[in-house]
This record gives structure tokens, sequence and C-alpha cells, in this order.
């Protein structure tokens, strides 16, 4: 029986099962979760991968709402790497995410 969840059975019909078992055991880190972060940490989550960092500051400000995943009225002002992490766990529940809701500095990038 595999292992693959449910959810994730048609990309498992379009990568097989081998290439889904590798994706559930990688780790992808995901810095700004702005225009271009955001919509690759939600892909990344959609792919299956089976651990996610995600880091990001920022609050949602409504001028993001033309082009930001986490950007909504209903997310304004709330931190963009929670709003991230709430929709990251629910398109992919097994995710491994880890949250930083931190600016990154080099002295921080060999932690």
């Amino acid at each position: 029986m595999s292992q693959i969840p449910y959810w994730m059975s048609r990309t498992e019909l379009l990568l097989g099962e081998e290439t889904i078992s590798r994706l559930l055991d990688k780790h992808v880190l995901v810095v700004g979760l702005g225009g271009v972060g955001g919509i690759c940490a939600e892909m990344i989550a959609r792919s299956g991968v089976g651990k996610m960092t995600i880091v990001d500051a920022d609050t949602v400000d409504l001028s993001n709402c033309n082009r930001q995943i986490p950007a909504l009225h209903s997310t304004a002002g709330k931190g963009k790497a929670e709003v991230m992490a709430e929709r990251l766990r629910d398109i992919n529940p097994q995710l491994d995410l880890q949250v930083l809701p931190i600016y990154l500095k080099d002295e921080l990038t060999y932690e």
C-alpha cells in the first residue's frame, strides 16, 4: 500500500510513486513570501515536499493584494509568515513546516 496521501494522487499519475517519495524526503527553504516567494511556497507545498522552512518578518499590507498570495483584506496587518503557514498547512496537512517570522541576516545563514 502506498504511503502517498490521496490528495497527491494526480501528481503521482504524472510523476510516479518513486518521484513523489523523493519529494516527501526533501526540505525546501523559502526566504521572502511576497510576490514571487509566496507563490513559490504554495506550489512547493502542493508538489508534496515533506519539509519546508519559510522566512519573512513583514506584515501584509492592503497594497499587496494585487500581487501577493498571503495578501487579502482579511489578512491585512498580520504577519506574512503566519498567514502563509496557515495556508500551507491547509493545502498539505502532512507538511513539516518551520516558520521563521524574522529578517534573514548574513550571520544567520549558517544556522
